[in-house]
């Protein structure tokens, strides 16, 4: 039962500023590098089932394909371009590329060959294999394209796997009006979720497909019940943007589908969405959709768009997430659950506007944060209601003005989630926090003493209370053929590395481990690349990235 998300972090500051040796609890878990790092620089653990099955995010894939039919190599400054013109990259020259088209396509340019920064593998910890989705094979790339960005939600039973990604590019040939013969490369559908079993892919579709429409899945229950969220509605805008596409002479010289592609990659903030559930059969096609409307009737003089975002299920078929609602003269994100086609909000209190609803386990117990404001500056607190008797519990975390977020709660009451351990650089870890025991624990110390992992962020938890997440770790740095990079000297430049991590309970007990002065200061190395700050990066992307919409 959880929520997406990427981080940065080191230990907490009492270790960071301590000058003697002191005590530190550890190796209550195991970490367990996953294969995944075999694939890329920097990975990302989004899920993992009671079958133990993983889900990650791979962050800008080795050895990308390169169709060299949709890509101008006399625009790139390439170290062997005749070579490159064979299609024989130095690993160089592939840097060089991929980048180029990573940037071309997200800024959603209607020319070049499509390449995803973000795609999606399962692993059992040994093995792993590509989550394909909507991703065709063409002879032009030797197999499937990776052009496809996706984003994980859940699994169930190691089978049944849901995410969403967009949709598959075609090419569009066009001899425009000066008689030059041109290649768009276009798709129809911006971000469409999907449930894979094994090789067969099905599409969730939202409950208005105007252009497509947009709809994420975010978690899987027992029942193949999905919840996230779909567009139901658009805007007046959308509406005359593609009447305009339609009328040839407003459209331009260019290609119907091109006129739409433009189209969807600038509606999406024009689109009411509202949380939704699929009900799937076994074979992962959909019975029912449900989506869910507001708990207020909107004024329609008021000029805004209303939408709402299921981010958990449970196996009692209650999901949660949040759903805006009226206070005073404005509007705020609420923690919402939504059932039986009803939309409630969880907490009544306007003093804890705006909130969240994160995740929900089978005994009702909610975990979410709320925004506050602490020192003129905005953080988010972490919170467990639970449904049935209405208790609301505000754990202390690591200190006073720390922004902590819960990612997944387990049946055994156990939340994991990250939060900033230092109040003077902000830096994150992830943590444990027991509900019956109202114990919030710093992962970093529940692992051996002599680790080389900095466990950043615990992304969800199974009923197995194993945990994955990811990790900083220095490793040494590759091109984008998998290949390492030495210096001048012909040694490995070793770089900090974001890593997909599994941890498992060991059965002992937490063992004491003293810390010496010199263990303490190297607990806060900088890497030789990207270092803390170029993390703090790669932290504020993921937190946007996963925590849109919610």
């Amino acid at each position: 039962m959880k929520l997406n998300r990427i981080t940065a972090s080191l230990l907490p500051t009492l270790l960071a500023l301590s000058a003697v040796p002191m005590l530190a609890k550890a190796q209550s878990y195991e970490v367990v590098e996953l294969p995944t790092s075999d694939l890329s620089t920097n990975q990302y653990a989004s899920s993992i089932d009671e079958t133990g099955l993983i889900l990650n995010i791979v962050e800008e894939r080795f050895n990308q394909p390169i169709d060299l039919s949709l890509i101008n190599l006399d625009s790139l400054t390439l170290s062997d371009a005749d070579a490159a013109a064979q299609g024989n990259f130095n690993g160089t020259d592939l840097s060089t590329i991929t980048a180029a088209l990573y940037t071309s396509t997200q800024s959603n340019s209607v020319f070049n060959q499509k390449l995803a920064q973000y795609v999606a593998v399962k692993t059992d910890g040994v093995s792993t294999e590509y989550i394909n989705g909507f991703d065709t094979e063409t002879d032009a790339t030797n197999g499937f394209t990776y052009s496809l960005d996706t984003e994980l939600g859940d699994s169930y039973n190691g089978t049944y796997i849901v995410g969403s990604m967009t949709g598959a590019f075609t090419q569009i040939p066009y001899i425009n009006e000066s008689g030059d013969e041109l290649i768009y490369v276009v798709n129809d559908v911006k971000n469409r979720a999907f449930v894979q079993v094994d090789d067969y892919v099905a599409p969730l579709l939202p409950v208005d497909a105007t252009l497509g429409g947009i709809s994420e899945a975010s978690a899987i229950n027992s029942n193949l019940q999905v919840a996230g969220y779909s567009s139901v509605a658009v805007s007046d805008s959308v509406t005359s943007a593609i009447a305009n596409c339609d009328d040839p002479d407003t459209r331009g010289d260019i290609p119907l589908e091109v006129c739409y592609y433009t189209i969807i990659n600038e509606f999406e903030s024009s689109l009411t969405r509202h949380a939704t559930v699929w009900q799937l059969d076994t074979a992962g096609n959909t019975i029912s959709t449900q989506s869910y409307g507001l708990t207020f009737e909107p004024d329609n003089d008021v000029d805004i768009i209303f939408s709402s975002v299921a981010t958990d299920i449970n196996n009692e078929g209650q999901a949660v997430g949040s759903t805006p609602v009226p206070i005073e003269s404005t509007y705020m994100q609420a923690a919402a659950i939504f059932q039986n086609g009803q939309t409630q909000r969880l907490l009544a209190d306007d003093d804890l506007l705006p909130n969240a609803a994160v995740a929900i386990n089978d005994d009702g117990l909610v975990a979410g944060y709320n925004t506050v404001v602490i020192n003129s500056a905005t953080r988010f607190k972490f919170f467990v209601y639970n449904i049935n008797t209405d208790e609301l519990i505000f754990p202390d975390d690591f200190f006073t003005s720390s922004t902590s977020i819960p990612r997944a709660i387990n049946n055994n009451g156990l939340v994991v989630g990250d939060a900033e351990s230092d109040a003077d650089t902000r830096r994150r870890n992830a943590f444990l926090y027991d509900v019956n025991a109202n114990t919030f624990t710093n992962i970093n110390t529940l692992i051996a003493c002599d680790s080389d992992y900095e466990i950043m962020t615990a992304n969800d938890i199974n009923d197995n209370n194993e945990i994955v997440g990811e990790a900083l770790v220095q490793k040494p740095f590759r091109n984008a053929k998998g290949e390492i990079v030495t210096d001048s000297n012909g040694e490995e430049v070793l770089v900090d590395t974001v890593i997909a991590v599994k941890l498992s309970p060991t059965g002992g007990s937490p063992v004491e481990c003293e810390l010496s002065d010199v263990e303490i200061a190297d607990s806060t190395r900088q890497g030789a690349s990207l270092g803390f700050f170029g993390l703090v990066g790669l932290l504020a992307f993921g937190i946007a990235r996963r925590l849109k919409y919610r």
